[in-house]
């Protein structure tokens, strides 16, 4: 997509200006361990210890980078142009950038889970849908699902497929940690859209 289009180009991390609080940081890993070297400096100076706390920073930043390539591994079952994203609320833009998606609308048209829909919008997303023969949209285990079922009811019964963002599966679960959040839902994405 570009400009002409009225969308911006996503690929660029540096020149994608986030600056409009968007809070979902941890759906993109390399922003994740980007910001681990701050709170390791954190935590040494209220007092932890540095020895350890370096040693567990190296492992989890390697963890994030194997995941990352994990997520991408996983996600490739997603043709490029099946790469579009509709969901609940805006909370995948970091991951639609980082894994070169496409968030094409959202069901609450903000970053704010307080926010209401409106027909017209549900109109104009259905018809997106039929348009871009989008095979599901996607619905956040944390929020109510009842607008966006209804969208996917108005666009011919397509599915409606859970992702987890505002809060990790319960332990012992799939997706009960960060990193195990990323690959639930890279699984749903690529399962759904593969």
């Amino acid at each position: 997509h570009d400009e002409e289009d009225g969308h911006d180009d996503h690929d660029d991390h540096a020149g994608h200006d986030h600056s409009g609080g968007d809070p979902h940081v941890w759906f993109d890993l390399q922003r994740v361990a980007g910001v681990l070297g701050e709170l390791a400096d954190e935590l040494i100076h209220a007092g932890a210890d540095a020895d350890t706390v370096n040693r567990c920073l190296d492992a989890y930043r390697g963890a994030l980078e194997d995941a990352d390539t994990e997520v991408a591994e996983i996600l490739e079952a997603v043709p490029a142009d099946r790469r579009i994203l509709i969901t609940n609320h805006d909370a995948f833009g970091y991951f639609a950038d980082r894994y070169a998606f496409e968030v094409v609308g959202t069901v609450i048209p903000s970053l704010s889970t307080t926010a209401e829909t409106n027909p017209a919008l549900l109109e104009e997303l259905a018809e997106i849908i039929e348009h871009e023969g989008v095979p599901a949209v996607f619905s956040e285990t944390t929020h109510s699902d009842v607008d966006i079922q209804a969208l996917a009811t108005a666009a011919g019964d397509i599915a409606v497929v859970q992702l987890l963002s505002g809060s990790l599966a319960p332990e012992g679960q799939d997706g009960d940690t960060l990193i195990g959040m990323l690959r639930f839902n890279a699984q749903a994405i690529a399962d759904a859209l593969g």
